[in-house]
C-alpha cells in the first residue's frame, strides 16, 4: 500500500510539470500549413501569424476604399506589394511610397485581437486583415476615433 501511495504522489507531482512542458511547446510558427487554402479564409484575423503572412504577401490591385468623407472610392491603377517588413503602394499617378512595419498582436477597433502591421515610426496600428475570398483581400485600418475623413476599409485583388 505504501508503494502504491508513493507512486501516486509522484505521478500527481509530475503531471503539472509534464503538462506545462507540453503547453509551453505550442508555437504559432510550428503549424502544419499543408492543407490550408490561402485564397479563401473567412476569419483571417483569427489565424496564427504565419498563415496571415502567407495570405497577404505579394502583389495586389487596390480597387476600393470604404469609409471617410468619400464613402466608397474606386481606384483604377493603384497597386500594393506587401513584403515581410514593408509594403509599397504605387498610386494612379505613378507615385510610389514605402511603409515599414513589424507584426504585432493587439486589440483593434473591430473588437478583437489580431496581428496588425505596426507602424514603428508613428507607434500605432496600421492595416490588419479580416478575410480573403477567391484572392480578394479585405483589409481594415485601425484609425483613431474622430478621424471621419480617413477610409477604414479596403479591398485588394491578388495579381497572379
Amino acid at each position: 500500500m505504501k508503494i502504491c501511495t508513493k507512486t501516486i504522489l509522484k505521478l500527481v507531482m509530475l503531471l503539472p510539470i509534464l503538462g506545462g512542458s507540453v503547453v509551453s511547446c505550442k508555437d504559432d510558427d510550428n503549424i502544419d500549413m499543408s492543407g490550408i487554402d490561402f485564397s479563401n479564409i473567412e476569419n483571417l484575423y483569427e489565424q496564427p501569424l504565419p498563415v496571415i503572412q502567407k495570405c497577404v504577401q505579394g502583389k495586389w490591385k487596390w480597387y476600393v476604399s470604404y469609409g471617410g468623407i468619400m464613402g466608397k472610392n474606386f481606384s483604377e491603377n493603384t497597386f500594393v506589394d506587401i513584403n515581410n517588413d514593408h509594403y509599397i503602394v504605387e498610386y494612379d499617378d505613378g507615385l510610389q511610397l514605402t511603409w515599414y512595419f513589424t507584426w504585432k498582436k493587439c486589440s483593434v477597433n473591430a473588437g478583437y485581437k489580431t496581428y496588425v502591421m505596426w507602424d514603428k515610426e508613428r507607434n500605432e496600428a496600421g492595416w490588419y486583415f479580416h478575410s480573403i475570398k477567391n484572392d480578394t483581400l479585405s483589409v481594415l485600418s485601425d484609425i483613431p476615433t474622430g478621424y471621419a475623413d480617413i477610409p477604414s476599409g479596403f479591398g485588394f485583388i491578388r495579381i497572379k
